[in-house]
C-alpha cells in the first residue's frame, strides 16, 4: 500500500499534467494543502520533495512552489534544429538572421525568463531554409545579462552550442506547446507560402538544471517541407 504522500504526490501530478495547473504558475500553499487532503503540513512536505526533486517544481522562500514544468511529454532527447540536421541527411542548411536587436522586457516576457521587467532581452528572429526552401521562422528571446557576448554569427550557427560552450550554461529540458497557427502576410512572404496558410507553432521554454528559464522561442513550421517522427514508449 502506498504511503499517503505518495498518493498526494501522485494527485499534484495528475493536477500537473493537466491543465488544472498552467506552467509558471503557483501551487496552493502548504496549508491549503494540507487542509484539503486532511493530512499534517510534514506529509505534503514530503509529496512537494518529491516534484522538487525532479525538478518540476521549485520552492521560493517566502512565496511558494512554483510549476516549472510538466512531465506528460516524454520524447527524445531536447535538441536543437542544428543537431537534428547535422545528425540527418539534410545537410544544406542555413540559418538566416532576419533580426538582432535588444529591446526591454514587457511583463510577459519577465515572467517567463525571470527577470525584471524592463531588463534588456535579445530579440531575434531566424529563418531556416532547406534546399534553398524556407520550412521554419523562429522568433528568440534571452536575457542580455546572461548572454552578453551573443552575436549574430552565433545565431547563424548552433543556438544550443553557443549556450553551453561559450555561454557555459548546461541545459537540463525544455517545455514544449505545439498550437496551429495561420500565417499572417508578414510570415507568408519570408515562408513563401499563401497567406493564411496553416502552420505548426512550437513554443519552448529552456530551462538550466536549476530551474532557471533561460530562453523562450516561437517557432512556425511548415510541416509540408519539415517535420519530424517520435516513438514513443507506453509505461
Amino acid at each position: 500500500m502506498k504511503p499517503v504522500y505518495k498518493k498526494i504526490e501522485m494527485e499534484l501530478r495528475s493536477r500537473i499534467n493537466s491543465d488544472f495547473y498552467p506552467v509558471l504558475s503557483w501551487l496552493p500553499s502548504e496549508r491549503q494543502l494540507a487542509t484539503e487532503f486532511t493530512v499534517a503540513i510534514s506529509t505534503i512536505r514530503r509529496a512537494l520533495y518529491c516534484l522538487v526533486k525532479e525538478k518540476i517544481i521549485i520552492a521560493v522562500q517566502g512565496k511558494g512552489y512554483q510549476l516549472i514544468k510538466k512531465t506528460n511529454y516524454k520524447n527524445q532527447p531536447l535538441t536543437g534544429f542544428y543537431r537534428v540536421m547535422e545528425q540527418s541527411e539534410h545537410k544544406n542548411t542555413i540559418n538566416k538572421v532576419i533580426k538582432f536587436s535588444t529591446k526591454h522586457a514587457n511583463k510577459k516576457l519577465a515572467k517567463i525568463l525571470k527577470i525584471a521587467d524592463e531588463d534588456l532581452v535579445y530579440d531575434i528572429e531566424r529563418l531556416r531554409i532547406l534546399n534553398q526552401l524556407p520550412f521554419l521562422l523562429e522568433y528568440s528571446y534571452l536575457p542580455v545579462n546572461l548572454f552578453p557576448a551573443l552575436t549574430v554569427m552565433h545565431m547563424e550557427n548552433s543556438k544550443f552550442k553557443f549556450i553551453q560552450n561559450e555561454g557555459g550554461i548546461s541545459i537540463y529540458d525544455g517545455y514544449r506547446v505545439f498550437t496551429p497557427h495561420l500565417a499572417d502576410e508578414y510570415q507568408a512572404e519570408l515562408l513563401q507560402v499563401a497567406i493564411n496558410h496553416p502552420l505548426l507553432k512550437l513554443t519552448t521554454t529552456i530551462f538550466t538544471f536549476e530551474g532557471l528559464p533561460i530562453e523562450i522561442s516561437e517557432q512556425l513550421i511548415v510541416t509540408e517541407r519539415y517535420n519530424s517522427q517520435h516513438y514513443f514508449k507506453a509505461r
